[in-house]
């Protein structure tokens, strides 16, 4: 499941990670990657550069979805 971990601060180029405890403004990209990586220790990245947001991937497989069936035994 992936999940929030920076947003892009206008203008230009700079990022501040969600949950961290201090307010630090990240210069660019590479560097906030990097301290989400010294936070994580997770490197694979999702980024959605429309909205400004990077997320990480928390490893967890996504649950499969439930079968449904009819009154008569078929798959719906």
């Amino acid at each position: 499941m992936k999940e929030l971990k920076a947003t892009r601060v206008k203008p230009g180029d700079r990022w501040t990670l969600v949950d961290g405890n201090d307010d630090k403004i990240y210069p660019s990209l590479t560097e906030c990657l990097n301290a989400i990586f010294m936070q994580t220790g997770m490197g694979e990245f999702y980024l959605d550069a429309k909205a400004g947001e990077v997320h990480v991937e928390d490893g967890k497989a996504k649950p499969e979805p439930v079968k449904k069936y009819s009154l008569y035994g078929e798959e719906i």
